[in-house]
């Protein structure tokens, strides 16, 4: 299977596919996230890259507290691949509000006593507050799109593609399994918001879709180096991400041979070199990161020893999986029966008389980088992920473990579809709240309920959807949404016999006349 074919199922379902992909464009745009630290940071580098050349970010360092400083400068201390991608939405952005005089983002100061003259935003005293205009709030949304609605779109078409192999074709299924994964996961309040998350897990799951799905022994350069393309572009977004690449290299070595391995790896050599390039810039060394220079002193003395990794933690491990406070299975519960159909589909790969679906070596490479994933939160020292909604550094293996997804669905079909929609509920809210959970409390019932229901987030300036931009209150900001999937989901959901009449239809040749003696043969 080349890579276009590869592709091919996304053209022969499309009748099913694009509508469902529109719908959940929509849904991830329909969100409006809020500044806050992460994202400020990466849009700081965003900003200072397009404005003025440098990775520099002393002009908006005021606006984030993840930062490093070396040097008397401040810089973003995320790894850069985010920031990059969003170059050219805020490039054609600040060219446009230039043109037109425009205003650029700006952030001013509120002070805690009104009647107190405005300091400077890196001159605010405890209480004040730092209000951001509308062109800022923009300039996240736009940055966000390029990072994280249309990479997670894609990883959805992706995921569609791993699930339709292992379901033997057939597309009802296989959509089920995809819509969860963009519906039911953290993957859809991370697609909101300007993180790396959910790019990276993009990027990991495209090349590991690529080389699972290929056949052994075709021939052509275009798909190693697009495979290449893929896991440079998610090492420079997230650093733990190198590990995951390592192994889809070896699952590339063993399916298509050394010399595709290679390919892949020249591919990503002008990633590292990029890479070092902006740490040799920003932090004097190649191997040197922003992790190596954080400002607040709280974060610096967790990163430093082995930048805040150690032994997985039973405790971390268990309340990042179960628990009411950063649980994944808690939040997403259709992910515990889709780990369950991993291991399951892990065992049908090794029987002879197992159904069609991916390579058992293809499978082991997804249990295993699930299993890093897990285990290297658990022994993160900052394993809540601060400020989140959910074990935020798990997003990027999110789409690996749903390939569990379709073993889950067959086995127990009502079970899974109950547990994917009450994901959806909880994403939806995480979503309208935004991600940024405080450190205490239950995220879905003591941060995401109130501020759905409430009018905090119907503040102008604090708006977290297009539904409270437009006036509707509380829950009823969310009900636009049910438009686009009323419209999708009955002909992509509808059963398949009537699908495959209509294919079989569109691709049967159109008759002809044929000769007196064929006719009569």
């Amino acid at each position: 299977m080349s890579g276009s074919s590869v592709l091919a199922p996304l053209h022969e379902h499309r009748r099913r596919v694009l509508p469902l992909g529109v719908a959940l464009l929509l849904t991830y745009g329909y969100f409006v996230s809020e500044p806050a630290w992460n994202q400020n940071s990466r849009l700081a580098l965003t900003r200072a890259l397009v404005e003025q050349r440098t990775t520099i970010i002393d002009r908006h360092h005021f606006t984030t507290g993840d930062k490093s400083r070396r040097d008397g400068h401040f810089y973003c201390d995320k790894a850069p691949g985010a920031s990059w991608a969003a170059v050219p939405p805020y490039a054609l952005f600040h060219f446009l509000r230039r043109a037109t005089g425009g205003e650029l983002p700006r952030v001013q100061v509120r002070p805690l006593d009104p009647r107190s003259p405005v300091p400077e935003p890196d001159q605010r005293g405890p209480g004040d507050v730092l209000v951001y205009n509308l062109a800022h709030r923009i300039a996240l949304y736009l940055c966000g799109l390029f990072t994280g609605v249309l990479p997670s779109v894609a990883a959805a078409a992706a995921m569609f593609l791993l699930a339709l192999r292992q379901a033997g074709g057939h597309a009802r299924p296989a959509l089920v399994v995809a819509l969860t994964f963009g519906l039911a996961t953290p993957v859809l309040p991370y697609a909101t918001v300007f993180y790396g998350h959910t790019l990276c897990g993009a990027l990991l799951l495209w090349a590991f879709a690529l080389v699972a799905l290929r056949e052994p022994g075709e021939r052509g350069i275009a798909a190693p180096l697009v495979v290449g393309t893929l896991l440079g572009g998610a090492v420079v977004t997230e650093y733990p991400a190198a590990v995951p690449t390592l192994a889809i290299m070896a699952l590339a070595a063993w399916r298509h041979g050394r010399g595709f391995a290679l390919r892949v790896a020249l591919a990503g050599i002008p990633w590292a070199l990029a890479l070092g390039a902006h740490h040799w810039a920003a932090f004097g060394h190649p191997l040197s990161t922003g992790y190596d220079f954080v400002y607040l002193e709280e974060f610096a003395e967790g990163m430093r020893v082995r930048y805040g990794i150690a032994m997985p933690d039973p405790t971390a491990l268990w309340a990042s999986l179960f628990g009411s406070y950063r649980g994944l299975f808690y939040l997403a519960p259709a992910l515990m029966l889709a780990a369950w159909g991993l291991v399951v589909a892990l065992r049908e790969s090794s029987e002879p008389s197992a159904p069609a679906g991916l390579p058992r070596a293809a499978l082991l490479t997804a249990v295993g980088i699930v299993l890093y994933y897990v285990l290297l939160n658990a022994g993160y020292y900052m394993w809540d992920g601060g400020a989140a909604f959910g074990p935020r550094h798990m997003v990027p293996m999110l789409g690996l473990l749903m390939l569990g997804g379709v073993p889950a669905l067959r086995a127990a079909p009502r079970v899974f579809v109950v547990l994917a929609v009450i994901g959806v509920l909880h994403m939806l809210l995480g979503a309208t709240a935004t991600p940024e959970a405080p450190q205490h409390g239950n995220p879905v019932w003591e941060h995401a309920w109130p501020r759905a229901l409430g009018a905090e987030a119907a503040a102008p300036g604090r708006a977290t959807n297009l539904g409270l931009l437009l006036g509707l209150p509380g829950l009823l900001s969310l009900a636009p949404l049910v438009a686009p999937w009323l419209w999708a989901a009955p002909g992509a959901l509808a059963r398949e016999r009537d699908q495959d009449q209509d294919q079989d239809q569109d691709q049967s040749p159109r008759p002809t006349t044929a000769p007196p003696h064929e006719a009569r043969e």
